[in-house]
């Protein structure tokens, strides 16, 4: 089973229904914290996914390092310094090629304020064709997606989930149309996307209504869950927009969406 708890289904500017980037996905037994972005933590914490707050975290991932996506980083590692969590295995860090060279960077301004008290750090840098196997069978794949980043990182992510029974969710990332995506895409169970804008704002490295229409006209995913809506998106119905492009189930995802695969599992869907 994956489950995809979108705790930010916004980008960089928030809305009281649309906050930064953040996503609770399980896979199987293993739950992953991905893409921290501004105020990730308190919103897992509330969404009462993780009783024991950061003790419960021990994987990240990170699509790339723009600080939508990115900044709760500092507020994890600053908590896990702390004396209140007690678990004592290692935390592991998992992103594109410059994810090291930021920790370091963080370390230069904070010091041993974000070292870990108790757990170490374990930073892996990855890429395309790389495979994060988990535990009870399932695995993380990475692809390359067209979202340009000038500094830390050359290149920016998107993943590929499988559990233990063949199920495939993907999720985007940040990114603007291409064949990778696509590719990835073609025939998942769940796409968890980008729709940041209405066509009239399309962006380059970012996904406009019609670009999701198309990727999803194009892929079939099974279920699409539109994701990182920035407010003039946000304020449409997205889901009847692409809709126009797209037959299959679509949703437009808000702060604490839940989406699961296989959707017979009985807990609540969209």
């Amino acid at each position: 089973m994956i489950r995809f708890h979108i705790l930010g289904a916004g980008g960089a500017v928030p809305t009281p229904t649309h906050n930064p980037a953040a996503y609770w996905v399980t896979v199987d037994s293993q739950s992953i914290l991905m893409d921290p972005g501004p105020g990730a933590l308190v919103r897992l914490v509330q969404s009462g996914q993780a009783p024991r707050g950061v003790d419960e975290i021990d994987l990240v991932f990170f699509t790339h390092l723009h600080p939508d996506h990115c900044a709760d980083l500092v507020p994890l590692l600053f908590a896990l310094h702390s004396p209140v969590p007690v678990r004592t295995d290692p935390v592991q860090l998992f992103g594109p090629p410059g994810l090291a060279s930021y920790l370091e960077k963080l370390r230069d301004i904070y010091g041993t304020w974000i070292k870990p008290r108790r757990r170490s750090l374990v930073v892996t840098e990855i890429g395309p064709g790389v495979t994060v196997p988990l535990p009870g069978g399932g695995s993380v794949r990475p692809f390359q997606v067209d979202h340009m980043q000038d500094r830390l990182s050359r290149i920016c992510l998107g993943y590929r989930f499988l559990d233990a029974e063949g199920h495939v969710a993907v999720f985007s990332g940040d990114t603007g149309p291409c064949a990778e995506l696509n590719k990835a895409a073609t025939g998942a169970d769940l796409l968890v996307v980008e729709c940041s804008t209405p066509d009239h704002l399309a962006t380059p490295g970012h996904m406009s209504v019609s670009e999701v229409g198309r990727l999803c006209a194009e892929a079939r995913p099974k279920q699409v869950a539109l994701t990182h809506q920035y407010p003039d998106a946000a304020a449409l119905d997205l889901a009847a927009l692409v809709g126009k492009l797209y037959d299959g189930p679509v949703h437009q995802a808000v702060d604490g969406t839940v989406f699961i695969v296989p959707r017979d599992t009985g807990e609540k869907c969209p």
